[in-house]
């Protein structure tokens, strides 16, 4: 495998051996298990103690088309899904001849031959092991097992936990009857005898546990479900779209143990009306949806801006524009969340790094929302979306929660009282009292519409005075120096889940002798500039890295702060490599 650093072919060994991970990617047509066998491994290695994180990605199609699903496993903390794979398990020859090309000499194929669809040319140096998975599933009278066989042998020849893996499967077809079951596992052993009749020739095996931790295995989007849950959600509207849907699946589990409503609404419009209408009910209320639904939103955010209702809207970021990519990766969508809507409208925008911030930061959202009563963003992306990862068990007992500002029921009440932080006390409908009229026109203190020019500027100061302390109210913005307090060559912006990217990345430059930082804000509106400045004066260039064309943040880190990073983009589908950030700082630094 071509090492990040660059050595030579000795050199390459040597790091091949010395590897505390292992990374797997199964690849195939979608609808033969692609995605549930790298479920289970990904399970087994979990139960095993072992650290994970995945990546997958599969067509837009119902079924067929290419599907991808990525395992890398540790007994180390992992950031992101790494930069290639070790092993390569080909289910047919598209497979294989979209992922030619990174079978170096080190790595290792597990290949469905013979009676698959195609014999590869196998590159010098990779060390290959046919699997006759569609004729032993056949065999087995189980022609949809092919991935059983499959997993049997990568188990075998990789040491992946079997005990793990029968106990995963159990559970995955246990709703199916025993007979399901059997079958499966029959193909599992099945895909082992074949495995064990090979002669093994590489160094790969899955590695063991530092030490038994107490953690869930969650994807992003069932983590948002969860910080949903924890920060007190009462509603939950929300239209089904790719690759957000899920939350509402979890949501849709959950809510209703605990009292809450959910609605499938008819479209996005409808979705985040409702959510508006039911936080101005009293209710903490959510929405999820991609780049496409936030566009119909934007009407609406406007509305919970001048009215000042709270409400969270996370947006799972696709590829874009119009329908664009709907099962791809990218960060393209921070300058319709911070602008997208007509008029001087504000909002808090946030941005997730991992799955653990997927439960923080949505528990942060209900809380920033509440206290300010303005519009929430909470922006995921198609690949964290989908990933899952090993995280302690969240408490939610070790969580502060927020509630909004109530009228005490003294003198007269004002729903939009002009007060010092911008912040008025909010009523629910019904409360004796507090009668009052809740309208997108421009109001007085009242609620009565007042159209006059003191009016309406003293109400804008008073909407935008309640988002200058919101920066206060976050964790300042993580500085990775490493043990660097000098100077850095380069210091390195990152936002969303290309911050665990970064992560890496520096580990390998500092270790090249590289003086490098890292600067990773989860706050990007109002963006806390002081922290940006500060973090700038403390290096000699800056890179900000970001999946989108037109480099978003480092549009408006160059309007608000004096900074000048280089801007550093892709956008064809698919998150950055430790590898890519290692290679494009050396050509900066060259």
């Amino acid at each position: 495998m071509e090492s990040a650093l660059g050595c030579d072919d000795e050199g390459e060994e040597k790091q091949q051996m010395s590897k505390s991970d292992l990374i797997i990617r199964i690849a195939g047509e979608g609808g033969e298990g692609i995605i549930s066998a790298g479920d289970m491994i990904t399970q087994a290695c979990a139960r095993a103690g072992l650290d994970v994180y995945t990546f997958k990605t599969f067509p837009a199609e119902i079924k067929g088309g290419y599907a991808m699903y990525q395992v890398r496993a540790s007994g180390q903390r992992l950031f992101n899904q790494g930069d290639t794979f070790d092993v390569l398990c080909a289910f047919n020859g598209e497979a294989y001849d979209l992922n030619h090309a990174r079978l170096k000499s080190g790595t290792a194929l597990v290949y469905d031959s013979p009676g698959g669809d195609f014999e590869p040319d196998i590159p010098e140096g990779v060390f290959a092991y046919p699997i006759p998975m569609t004729a032993t599933a056949k065999e087995l009278k189980s022609p949809k097992a092919k991935n059983m066989v499959a997993l049997g042998a990568l188990s075998q020849l990789f040491a992946i936990p079997e005990v793990s893996l029968r106990e995963v499967i159990g559970a995955k077809f246990g709703r199916k009857g025993e007979a399901v079951v059997q079958a499966n596992l029959a193909a599992f052993a099945r895909g082992r005898e074949l495995a064990a009749a090979l002669t093994k020739t590489d160094p790969f095996a899955v590695g063991q546990a530092v030490e038994k931790r107490d953690v869930v295995v969650m994807s992003g989007n069932h983590a948002i479900g969860l910080g949903a849950l924890i920060a007190g959600l009462d509603f939950y509207s929300a239209y089904p779209i790719t690759p957000a849907t899920e939350i509402a699946q979890y949501v849709a589990k959950h809510l209703p143990k605990r009292a809450g409503t959910l609605i499938q609404a008819e479209d996005e419009i409808a979705s985040i009306a409702q959510v508006v209408g039911a936080s101005y009910a009293g209710k903490k209320s959510m929405t999820a949806t991609s780049g496409p639904g936030l566009s119909l939103m934007s009407e609406m955010l406007g509305m919970a801006f001048m009215s000042e209702t709270p409400c969270v809207v996370v947006d799972v970021q696709r590829g874009g524009p119009s329908t664009g990519l709907p099962t791809k990766h990218e960060q393209s969508d921070l300058f319709l969340a911070i602008h997208g809507t007509h008029g001087d409208a504000g909002r808090i925008v946030l941005s997730v790094e991992n799955v653990r911030d997927c439960v923080d930061l949505t528990v942060q959202a209900f809380n920033l929302a509440e206290k300010y009563q303005v519009p929430v963003l909470l922006l995921s992306d198609g690949s964290l979306a989908f990933s899952t990862q090993t995280i302690p068990y969240p408490d939610p007992d070790s969580y502060t929660l927020v509630e909004r500002k109530r009228w005490d029921g003294e003198g007269e009440y004002k729903r939009y009282q002009l007060t010092a932080d911008g912040i008025s006390p909010m009523a629910d409908p019904g409360t004796h009292g507090a009668t009052h009229i809740a309208t997108g026109l421009e109001h007085n203190e009242l609620g009565m519409p007042n159209y006059t020019p003191a009016n309406h500027e003293a109400m804008q100061d008073k909407r935008f005075r309640k988002l200058m302390t919101v920066a206060a109210d976050m964790p300042p913005a993580e500085v990775d120096a490493g043990a660097e307090e000098d100077m850095a060559d380069i210091g390195v912006i990152a936002w969303g889940s290309t911050i665990g990217v970064v992560r890496e990345a520096l580990q390998r430059l500092r270790a090249a002798g590289i003086q490098a930082k890292g600067f990773y804000p989860k706050l990007l509106w109002p963006l806390p500039a002081e922290q940006f400045e500060a973090f700038g004066a403390g290096c000699r260039r800056l890179l900000l890295p970001e999946v989108n064309f037109q480099g978003q943040l480092a549009h408006f880190v160059r309007a608000e702060t004096s900074l000048r990073p280089e801007s550093y983009t892709i956008c064809g589908g698919l998150p950055f490599t430790p590898d890519m950030i290692v290679t494009k700082v050396k050509e900066m630094l060259a």
